[in-house]
């Protein structure tokens, strides 16, 4: 059975980017239909937890001069140059109007002062930190922004998966299909299609082979690249989507995706935490150290270093180590980075035996009964180890320049423990190449006429298997990479009919 629906634009993906996409298409007058393939709307973005925006009135109102040049600057440094310059450029001038232009949508709005971040990496850093807007009152606010769109005209049909593109002869977009819950092909007759579906973060075998490794957990609303898949059948070249890694996590922790006061998405409520976000000791599955562990301070910057060796490590402690913790708490300070730890006092020596037991850490009496029980080279972690604790007694870090302030434990007394840690990734960034208007380009750098995209289908703004260590950054690209995608649409079609008419 086929279901036909005739409309101005289609907007396939009902997270931020549809939903502003949506809304920029109704005011510019146009019949707007949007295709979810949940229940209800906000997608990925529904998780994040705040927009990242340079010069917005809440920056002024606390007397924050703050340049969108450098903001550009520093991200264009940070990405060696390789993304999309003037597409950075656009998002980031961009950025605070469209903030206020959501808020009135009917998202609630809090900024983050620099001084109050969760990445301690990020203090006294406003361009880091300080451009973190945070959302209130989520469920609340989503709702607002639905009946919003409802009372501009916008329809919705939910449990709706998009299949393909529909182009005419000359490459034009001329509408989308699609299928619902019950098998319904669904025929949707359009001038314009954006697509908005969130990347391919559900598919674990496409981010395993994109990320060239199986070790990363999955967080984050399923998104299956349905989406990315038409683009491509359509034209489009995806010149850089990938994993959205984000933190680290215990191995086999049960974790929610949901947030809330008390923690964010991917918190695993083990005291257990407290250990995975300090600056320990940190090997590779081959017992070599990789990396200054002061990282952890810094959500993205923990990720890159872990996925560096393959998105699997182990932080190794002694015995002197956890009677520490389960005594006096530890003595370094614990990362609010990604998940969040849970502080609460804990006995860290039966909850590491039980992690071995679990089979999620492991336990020797000698380092190289450790290593044979990890699997790792004895030979370099024992160099390892004695390194690290000559780095420890000396309070300077000749490996790696880790913080004086950092080097308190060292690993000598028996038994030892290496506990599995696993990056974790929130769903995909970076996709299909597009111009500054969100429209598709194929690979001949042309627009595919009527097509357009934006969030976490969009390239060109990210490089490489990484995004910017700036807060709330994926977030702020997709609310307003979906209000330019809404917008341009509406001018092609503009554009198009005004020329129907002169004929």
């Amino acid at each position: 059975m086929t279901k036909t629906i005739k409309t101005d634009v289609v907007v396939t993906g009902a997270g931020g980017t549809g939903l502003a996409a949506a809304h920029a298409a109704a005011e510019h007058g146009l019949q707007v239909l949007v295709l979810e393939k949940q229940s209800q709307i906000g997608g990925n973005t529904k998780i994040s937890s705040g927009f990242f925006a340079v010069d917005s009135k809440e920056q002024r109102e606390r007397g924050m001069v703050m340049s969108k040049a450098e903001a550009i600057r520093q991200l264009t440094s940070y990405n060696h140059n390789i993304s999309n310059g003037a597409l950075v450029h656009k998002i980031v001038t961009s950025a605070a109007d469209t903030l206020a232009w959501i808020e009135k949508m009917g998202m609630h709005i809090k900024l983050n002062a620099t001084a109050d971040t969760t990445q301690f990496a990020h203090r006294n850093r406003d361009y880091q930190g300080g451009v973190y807007h945070m959302y209130q009152d989520k469920t609340g606010s989503y709702e607002r922004i639905q009946q919003t769109l409802t009372d501009e005209g916008v329809k919705f049909e939910f449990n709706v998966t998009m299949q393909a593109i529909e182009q005419d002869s000359t490459g034009q977009v001329i509408g989308i299909t699609a299928t619902n819950a019950n098998g319904e092909v669904i025929e949707v007759e359009a001038q314009a299609a954006i697509v908005a579906t969130g990347g391919f973060g559900g598919d674990s075998g496409l981010v395993a082979k994109t990320m060239h490794t199986h070790n990363l957990r999955q967080l984050g609303v399923p998104n299956n690249g349905e989406g990315l898949k038409a683009i491509i059948a359509a034209g489009g070249i995806n010149i850089d989507g990938t994993a959205l890694i984000h933190a680290a996590q215990l191995a086999k922790s049960k974790v929610t995706q949901k947030t809330s006061k008390e923690h964010l998405a991917g918190f695993s409520n083990s005291a257990l935490t407290q250990l995975l976000l300090t600056p320990l000791f940190w090997v590779s599955p081959k017992g070599e150290r990789f990396t200054n562990e002061d990282v952890v301070y810094d959500t993205v910057e923990w990720a890159n270093a872990g996925y560096s060796v393959g998105g699997k490590y182990y932080f190794v402690v002694d015995q002197a180590t956890l009677d520490d913790f389960t005594k006096n708490g530890g003595q370094l300070e614990i990362s609010k980075a990604g998940p969040g730890a849970n502080t609460e006092p804990g006995d860290f020596t039966k909850l590491a035996n039980e992690s071995v037991a679990a089979g999620t850490a492991f336990k020797g009496n000698t380092l190289a009964e450790l290593a044979a029980a990890a699997g790792m080279d004895a030979d370099t972690l024992v160099r390892a180890v004695t390194a690290y604790n000559h780095n420890v007694h000396n309070r300077v870090d000749t490996d790696f320049a880790k913080s004086g302030q950092s080097l308190v434990y060292a690993v000598e007394q028996g038994p030892f423990y290496a506990f599995t840690a696993q990056v974790a990734y929130l769903g995909t960034v970076g996709g299909v190449r597009v111009d500054t208007n969100l429209n598709v380009l194929d690979d001949k750098f042309k627009p595919i006429p009527g097509l357009y995209t934006g969030g976490a289908n969009a390239g060109g703004y990210y490089q490489g298997h990484c995004y910017p260590a700036y807060e709330g950054l994926a977030s702020g690209f997709t609310w307003t990479s979906g209000r330019i995608a809404g917008t341009s649409a509406s001018e092609y079609i503009k554009t198009k009919n005004d020329k129907l008419v002169k004929k």
